[in-house]
């Protein structure tokens, strides 16, 4: 009797060691990573940026239409959040005579977004970057939007962090918004 009952005792044992080992290597694959964007543009900017998992690449635009061609275009379908990185060389815009500060920046790209201009630009730093932040609802077929845009200014560039959601999922997508602006790192070559 005493020989059976340690052999269910040693099966019992195996049989959780197993059951632990399974559950741990689940939980290990299973955790959220982020997924982090190292992105070079063609306007010469080195740039990176964390995603939360289940971002895919995107094409949000029709590049011929549009003034700026996006260096960083990605979405998560599921949870209806997307991001959109616009980055302009400073050197190119002296070149075509201008000369931008942060504010007149936030000003143009935010009228790109709401011609009436009813927003209100808050001032925050972003690893090290003066940036301007302001958040814009818009309506896109039907259907309301709430937009973040971020512009921030480096030594030689200006970048556009866009990111948008609908309305309804907003609240659930907000804490991930500030973590995706929070993550930029100009990158040095």
């Amino acid at each position: 009797m005493k020989l059976y009952s340690n052999k269910k005792a040693l099966y019992i044992s195996i049989a959780l060691i197993l059951l632990l080992a399974v559950f741990l290597l689940w939980w290990r694959f299973s955790a959220k990573k982020n997924m982090h964007a190292d992105i070079t543009s063609s306007n010469g900017s080195h740039y990176a940026l964390d995603l939360p998992t289940g971002f895919e690449p995107a094409d949000f635009v029709d590049y011929d239409s549009m003034k700026y061609q996006p260096s960083l275009e990605y979405e998560n379908k599921a949870r209806d959040l997307h991001v959109m990185v616009i980055d302009e060389s400073k050197a190119k815009i002296i070149s075509f005579g201008l000369d931008y500060d942060l504010d007149t920046y936030m000003k143009i790209a935010s009228r790109q977004l709401d011609s009436a201009g009813l927003y209100v630009n808050k001032p925050m730093n972003v690893n090290n970057f003066k940036a301007l932040q302001t958040e814009i609802k818009g309506k896109v077929k039907g259907k309301i939007n709430v937009y973040r845009l971020t512009c921030l200014e480096t030594p030689k560039f200006f970048y556009q962090l866009l990111l948008w959601t609908s309305d309804e999922k907003y609240e659930s997508n907000k804490n991930d918004m500030e973590k995706i602006v929070g993550s930029f790192k100009e990158v040095d070559k």
